[in-house]
This record gives C-alpha cells, structure tokens and sequence, in this order.
C-alpha cells in the first residue's frame, strides 16, 4: 500500500510545492501556498495545479481506505473550478464515497485559509493489486 509519506515523497509533489497536514480532526490535507511559478497568463493559478491538488487529496482519503497489497490509480476525475485564485494557501481534502473490489469512488474540496471552497469534484480510482 502507499502511505501518505511515499505520495509526498515524488517528484511531482516537491516541483508544485504540495504537503500534507494532519488536522486536530486527524484529518490529513493537502496543503499548497500559491507562488508567481504556478500562475498563468492571466494572473490566477492555472487550472492543472488546481486539479492536481484536489486529485492528490482524493488520492490520499482513498489510499487509506486499501489494504495493504492493494494500490489506486486515477481513472476519471471531474472538477468545478468555483472561484480564481491567486494568493495564498490552499487545502485540498478528500474523502471516499464507497470503495469497490475494482473501482473506488471519491470525493474533494479545496478551500483557502478563510475556509471558503475554491473548487469541488469528484474521482474515480481503479484498485490494482500491488506486485513486488
């Protein structure tokens, strides 16, 4: 199984900036402080940085649900951008809807520091068994 540690640990994880936060609820989010790198022409963080975080979330609620020889990856994602963006530190956070033997079903949101949501959507991840 990949533990929240191992997800942080990838390349693409440091390039953006991406960490994770265990909440006093023990929840565990995705955090990422909005930097010049990751705006786009117009000024707002672009829309794959978004969808990144907000995928990453749901990848680590559905992580936690798999046994230990199972793995997930992202098959479909769909995502709501509500709001432009162009400072400060976003949460993304992600929680499953109902885990198959195939397929899992999940959900996220990312907020800002005030708690106000930034962008919603939905995942679907397929479980593959794990071989070492």
């Amino acid at each position: 199984m990949v533990r929240v540690a191992d997800l942080e640990k990838g390349n693409y994880w440091r390039h953006l900036g991406m960490s994770t936060i265990v909440g006093a609820d023990g929840i565990t989010r995705v955090q990422l402080t909005v930097s010049d790198e990751l705006l786009q022409f117009y000024g707002n963080l672009h829309g794959g940085v978004i969808a990144s975080i907000l995928d990453s979330a749901i990848a680590i609620a559905v992580n936690q649900q798999l046994d230990p020889e199972e793995g997930a990856t992202t098959v479909e994602l769909k995502i709501n951008y509500l709001r432009a963006i162009s400072e400060g530190t976003l949460w993304g956070e992600g929680k499953v809807i109902k885990k198959g033997r195939n397929l899992v079903v999940a959900q996220g949101e990312i907020k800002n520091d005030t708690g106000e949501i930034l962008a919603i959507g939905t995942a679907t991840f397929m479980v593959k068994q794990m071989t070492r």
